[in-house]
């Protein structure tokens, strides 16, 4: 087919399509954009406009070289947006790589009437130097209009019923619409998870080796059948898998994915925005378009995005390390383009070499163009027992996060720690520190074990999941931690951390992990309690309380502990972790009044070969 019949067959099919979708929109000829989306709060619009006639190898840049910025307005409520060069305007469908079509995504999140007003600027570089529109000049065009958003659907998905997730100056994330606090439960491998077959211009670059997968990418095909009929796809069919998985994850009661957003020259090699894996200024917008398919069906299946940015092998890939052209093009596209999701953390580079000066311009640059003010995190490298610097021992969690306490666009130290056993302290330590520095930290506990273990597949030989319960989950919780997210170890073949296929691998460790956070969320006030291992005589127990009113404490198999109490009457239930399910309430076991004011805690039942979990609530 010669390219002008392509291009306007691919027109066509663009007409054809929007023109059967449910979503509100507006001729782009009559009204100068076209209108699309489900018109309700937290659901993104998408707003698409007629510009310049370009493509993704043109002379002048169109990444670089223009800048879509669009304001929108809702009486007191102002959100300045950056919008993207989006090709032929379906590009995740067509492939396209070039056409005359711009776009901006935005998540509304009140009712009612917003105004915006969209301007197209050009001039060299102006992409990452022109963030505010200047006075009117002949180089710029000016598009105006307003639509109407309506109440959040009591029908809609995840995210989009519960809204944005965001930071209010405590330890944990409120959901936006609920104003509930949010308990992080996530996926923490395949880190490449983007390294998907049908995703266009994706490819194994040179990583590390997995002989499990053909080239070296993920085709997720057990989860070929966990795709429903009505779930999205692209290019006739592509996606499946991938989104199938995304299901999976959901249906196990995770609700946060950490992946990388770009691994050049990392572990896995296979993951970039751009056209190439060595050209940075030039972004592959299919592929984009592809990812965002998968992240919008991640928002509705309650997923947040834990996107880590770069990682240790290459984290002087751009800009070798500073603040340049290349890095502040790279955070604009991603803001541009997935910013509206409800449930983003930005994270600025997994186990970080990065110096707390540079770690700030990132995170500087990145909160000043967030319309949403997502949170940031960091990854701190990880502690080697035994290594030391100029004679003391390394701590590269202190060296990483000290700098950045208190730091007005900094909110989630992403805790790794070789040791199980650390979590908790780490845990209690940064929650402290963070809260006399005037900002309070959400702890997230993002990677533990040692590299090569990390959470093993359900039947390893090696299986840690007892282990790793007690100390990084329910230790983790315990100590206040806002959330965890699971590493598989890098040995753990084929079900390692860069060659992952079937997450139904650890299907019993998403249960033990979804256990605990269910238990959180449908028992305790946790984001009233604070830790108060202080009140146990056993200093291998864990107590999370709201003193006076209602404690939790973790018992581990064959311990006993007491428990400082205060004056009145309480209820006690026992809830096994393990297994899950319902509070058991039997009133004579595991426990007996030793003096006043304290209790003896032990296993339900005389079941002391396993943990236990022990409520005792003032009654009224």
């Amino acid at each position: 087919m010669h390219p002008n019949q392509q291009k306007a067959f691919s027109l066509l099919c663009y007409l054809l399509l929007i023109s059967t979708l449910v979503a509100c929109k507006e001729d782009i000829k009559e009204k100068g954009y076209l209108l699309e989306g489900t018109l309700k709060k937290w659901q993104p619009v998408t707003l698409t406009f007629e510009g310049p006639e370009t493509s993704e190898t043109d002379s002048i840049n169109p990444f670089l070289d223009y800048s879509l910025l669009v304001n929108f307005n809702n009486g007191d409520e102002n959100y300045k947006v950056p919008g993207y060069f989006a090709a032929d305007g379906d590009a995740a469908n067509t492939g396209a790589i070039s056409g005359n079509k711009w776009q901006v995504r935005f998540s509304p999140n009140r009712t009612g009437i917003w105004n915006f007003d969209a301007y197209l600027l050009n001039g060299k570089n102006i992409a990452v130097t022109q963030f505010d529109i200047p006075p009117r000049s002949r180089d710029q065009w000016e598009v105006t209009g307003n639509f109407e958003v309506a109440a959040v659907d009591s029908t809609a998905g995840g995210l989009y019923g519960t809204g944005k997730l965001a930071y209010m100056g405590k330890h944990y994330l409120y959901e936006s619409e609920t104003g509930k606090a949010f308990l992080k439960n996530g996926v923490g491998s395949p880190e490449n998870f983007l390294g998907y077959f049908e995703f266009d211009g994706t490819f194994d670059n040179g990583g590390a080796q997995t002989p499990s997968l053909n080239n070296g990418l993920h085709e997720y095909s057990a989860h070929v059948k966990d795709w429903n009929e009505g779930d999205p796809n692209w290019q006739n069919g592509k996606g499946k898998a991938i989104i199938g998985a995304v299901n999976y994850m959901a249906s196990m009661g995770m609700n946060s994915l950490y992946f990388m957003s770009m691994n050049v020259h990392g572990d896995g090699d296979d993951v970039w925005p751009w056209t190439g894996p060595d050209e940075y200024t030039r972004f592959d917008i299919s592929k984009l378009e592809q990812w965002e398919i998968v992240f919008r069906h991640m928002a509705g299946k309650g997923i947040a995005l834990n996107v880590f940015t770069q990682e240790t092998e290459n984290d002087t890939l751009l800009n070798q390390g500073v603040l340049g052209l290349e890095r502040k093009l790279y955070y604009k596209e991603l803001i541009a383009r997935f910013g509206h999701h409800p449930g983003i953390v930005w994270n600025l580079g997994e186990e970080t070499n990065r110096t707390s000066e540079q770690l700030k311009s990132y995170a500087s640059f990145i909160r000043g163009i967030d319309p949403y003010d997502h949170p940031i995190a960091v990854h701190n490298h990880i502690r080697v027992t035994g290594k030391s610097v100029e004679g003391r021992p390394m701590d590269p969690i202190k060296e990483t996060l000290t700098p950045l306490l208190g730091y007005k666009n900094f909110e989630i130290p992403s805790l790794q720690m070789f040791d199980t056993t650390e979590v908790h302290r780490e845990v209690l330590k940064w929650r402290k520190l963070s809260t006399e520095n005037k900002r309070p930290w959400v702890v997230n506990v993002d990677e533990i074990g040692h590299w090569e273990i990390g959470v093993t597949a359900d039947m390893a030989e090696n299986n840690n999941h007892g282990m790793v319960m007690r100390t990084s989950l329910w230790g983790a919780y315990m100590g206040g931690a806002a959330g965890t997210s699971w590493y598989f170890g890098a040995n753990d073949m084929p079900n390692n951390d860069l060659a992952a296929e079937d997450l139904r691998a650890r299907e019993n460790w998403w249960k033990i992990s979804s256990n605990a956070r269910q238990f959180f969320i449908n028992h305790l006030p946790f984001d009233e309690m604070t830790n108060h291992d202080e009140l146990l005589s056993n200093s291998r127990v864990y107590c999370f309380a709201k003193k006076g009113e209602i404690y939790a404490v973790y018992l581990p198999k064959n311990q006993t502990t007491e428990l400082e109490i205060g004056d009145g009457n309480y209820a006690i239930a026992f809830y096994d972790p393990l297994e899950g399910g319902m509070l058991l309430d039997t009133p004579n076991q595991g426990w007996k009044i030793t003096k006043a004011n304290s209790v003896l805690l032990s296993s339900y039942g005389g079941a002391k070969n396993k943990d236990w979990v022990i409520v005792i609530i003032r009654k009224e």
